[in-house]
């Protein structure tokens, strides 16, 4: 930042900022603005040119939204991302997020725009939680920009999506489950097991069909959860479990009986097929071998033609994890102990989901208290033992 030999009332700075080198005609590029006023506004003038422009152009300079969404892309796709996760984020990307923002340059993005975006989502009926969605992937893709130096700020921190409220989970009664996993019986026995571990464990669809029987120790009653089976254009992958982290979930006799019946049949339906079981098979196929797992959609697409059979039509096959869970809360089992069974992250997830499970169990806690405190309660027990006193000799021994 130079003063300029101008003469005025007032400085003159001529403000300059470089720009890097251009990756195209490998000059040097700067930015200059003039300036009049006295040093300190100059230096602020200057801080707020730089702020004003992107780095050089190798690092993002002149970028579009669009164009960061797409390296953001790929770049999850490096890092192994849940290809049903980054089917998701690529169709809201390309139905909603590009066609709004996608040709604004990043340096002229604002939390206007995000909330003008956000406003035209919620009249076109789209529920807060689809909105908090497509928040988070924008919040997310500027969060990399500002890791790679294309920006120096995230304005999506300052956008302001539209508040969730808390609903419950639906959980299906006792009596439904068990009629459904008797229909599924009688429909197609290979799956039926599925459904059964699905409520004894609470595990998710795609941990289920992943399971293969080195996976199962019978003999300890442990069942060790490693991966998940997704659905993907060319068929299915399998992936690490949605936390990235292996589990081990107990069974119970019931659990363990359940694997080894289902064992016994697989061996089996494969000696009348004249065919023999993979050494690393699955413990849920469709084929005699079992060397390809069930496919989690399909999987689905059976619970649905169950459930409607025995006219469950509002359950849903992620309902059983519900089930799991909110039997487990309310038979007294720590909210610590569920987390690890469910493969949640953090306990405070559980804790989160299945709050109104814990309501039977604060009224029990009041009614505890009520009964130590009540002053009632307390005179009709010292009733009682001034009567036993009255009764009973005193024991010089004791």
């Amino acid at each position: 930042m130079d003063p300029s030999p101008l003469r005025s009332e007032e400085p003159v700075w001529e403000l300059r900022v470089d720009l890097g080198t251009d990756p195209i005609t490998g000059k040097r590029k700067q930015l200059s603005r003039t300036f009049h006023g006295p040093a300190r506004a100059a230096d602020q003038a200057l801080r707020d040119l730089v702020d004003q422009q992107a780095p050089s152009r190798s690092d993002g300079v002149g970028a579009t939204f669009g164009q960061l969404l797409d390296q953001w892309l790929e770049e999850s796709e490096r890092l192994e991302l849940s290809p049903t996760t980054l089917r998701t984020y690529r169709a809201q990307v390309e139905h909603t997020i590009r066609p709004a923002l996608g040709k604004v340059r990043l340096n002229r993005l604002t939390p206007q725009n995000l909330d003008a975006l956000y406003g035209a989502m919620k009249e076109a009926g789209k529920s807060p939680k689809t909105i908090r969605n497509h928040h988070a992937i924008i919040s997310t893709a500027l969060h990399q920009a500002v890791r790679w130096g294309w920006v120096r700020t995230n304005v999506a921190e300052r956008a302001k999506p539209p508040r969730l409220s808390h609903t419950r989970v639906s959980v299906p009664p006792l009596e439904v489950v068990r009629t459904v996993i008797d229909a599924a019986e009688r429909r197609d026995p290979r799956l039926a097991p599925l459904l059964m571990l699905a409520a004894l464990t609470g595990m998710r669809r795609g941990e289920l069909c992943a399971l293969r029987w080195s996976d199962v120790d019978l003999d300890s009653g442990n069942v060790l959860v490693a991966r998940s089976v997704v659905v993907v254009p060319n068929g299915l992958v399998e992936k690490s479990t949605k936390t990235g982290r292996d589990r081990s979930v107990a069974l119970d006799p019931v659990g363990v009986a359940l694997l080894a019946q289902h064992s016994v049949r697989m061996s089996q339906w494969a000696r009348e097929a004249g065919a023999e079981m993979a050494p690393n098979a699955f413990v849920f196929s469709p084929f005699v071998e079992a060397t390809t797992p069930f496919r989690p959609d399909n999987v689905t697409s059976f619970f649905i033609r169950v459930r409607n059979e025995v006219g469950a039509s509002n359950v849903r096959l992620h309902d059983l994890r519900h089930f799991t869970a909110t039997q487990l809360i309310g038979a007294g089992v720590d909210v610590r102990t569920v987390a690890g069974r469910l493969g949640h992250s953090d306990p405070s997830v559980t804790l989160r989901v299945y709050s109104h499970a814990l309501e039977a169990r604060d009224r029990a806690a009041a009614a505890v208290m009520g009964g130590i405190l009540d002053p009632s309660a307390r005179r009709s027990i010292e009733v009682a033992g001034d009567r036993h006193d009255a009764g009973t000799p005193p024991d010089d021994d004791h």
